[in-house]
């Protein structure tokens, strides 16, 4: 049960009853906490097949790119749930049925049209949106990427962009932390929140929540605007919660920034960056 790991995670406490029943309590409320995000997860998942994903205007390659951006993804982050225990062996037990059908799954969905012309039905897997997420233009953004969002770049090269959150170090503007200007913006975003983070070196943990949709961040350069940490595996820290800078609200762009994690080799596993966006973008960004 995650109220009997949780507990066993938690320094131990006295002999006095009223002293375990208390622990048992915050136990138990940071497990429905816990299980409240996933159910949240599991929701908007719903919510994208039934609303979105599986409407017959969208084409059937579509639902396919979806699926196996989703079934990969599973498979990505089955590998770093493993990678954050030390006894991994044993955790594999664990999971032995996941690792095991979500590649067969992946592989059916990837051989669907075969799959499917054996029955004599020919399908169109032909993307009807060509939301590919590698799929560049000659204009170097993505396929998705809005006219709106275009526009917006080139009032970022003309330096005539309207901004909603400047940072600097120095304090010379509203806020000097990036999480301060991350904190400030509006949730469930429909529009573009613009943020300039000025040239300077941010030694910070920045987390962009799934509620904190359509930022865009952009710096003075990879090499000038710089996000810096130096969480890692040896320390004891799972090696997800390593990240320096994570972008899960969907539809975060960043340009011209760099992302470090200062671990060397010696600390083992350490992220810069984490991704788990959907169609998120980077430009001249360095890692």
């Amino acid at each position: 049960m995650l109220i009997t790991k949780i507990l066993a995670k938690r320094p131990s406490v006295s002999a006095d009853p009223k002293d375990f029943v208390c622990q048992s309590i915050l136990a138990a409320e940071e497990a429905v906490v816990k299980f409240f995000s996933y159910s949240d997860s599991l929701i908007d998942a719903v919510t994208t097949i039934a609303g979105r994903g599986w409407r017959w205007t969208i084409g059937m390659g579509d639902r396919i790119s979806d699926l196996r951006t989703w079934l990969s993804a599973v498979i990505s982050y089955q590998q770093s749930c493993l990678d954050g225990f030390e006894e991994e062996d044993n955790m594999k037990e664990g999971i032995t049925d996941a690792s095991e059908l979500t590649p067969n799954a992946l592989a059916i969905v990837t051989k669907l049209s075969e799959i499917f012309s054996k029955f004599g039905i020919q399908l169109n897997l032909h993307a009807f949106q060509s939301r590919r997420l590698l799929s560049i233009e000659k204009d170097v953004y993505p396929s998705w990427f809005s006219d709106v969002d275009r526009k917006l770049f080139a009032k970022i090269d003309n330096s005539n962009i309207e901004l909603n959150a400047v940072v600097a170090k120095d304090g010379s503007t509203e806020f000097r932390t990036i999480a301060e200007a991350l904190a400030a913006a509006p949730k469930q975003s429909q529009v573009r929140h613009v943020i300039y983070v000025k040239a300077g070196i941010y030694d910070e943990y920045i987390t962009v929540d799934k509620k904190t949709t359509k930022i865009l961040m952009y710096g003075d350069g990879p090499r000038q605007t710089i996000v810096t940490g130096g969480k890692n595996f040896v320390d004891g820290i799972q090696t997800w919660k390593t990240a320096t800078f994570s972008a899960i609200g969907d539809g975060f762009v960043a340009r011209s920034m760099g992302f470090r994690n200062s671990a060397g080799p010696e600390k083992h596993q350490a992220v810069a960056l984490h991704i788990q966006s959907d169609k998120p973008a980077f430009f001249n960004c360095l890692i």
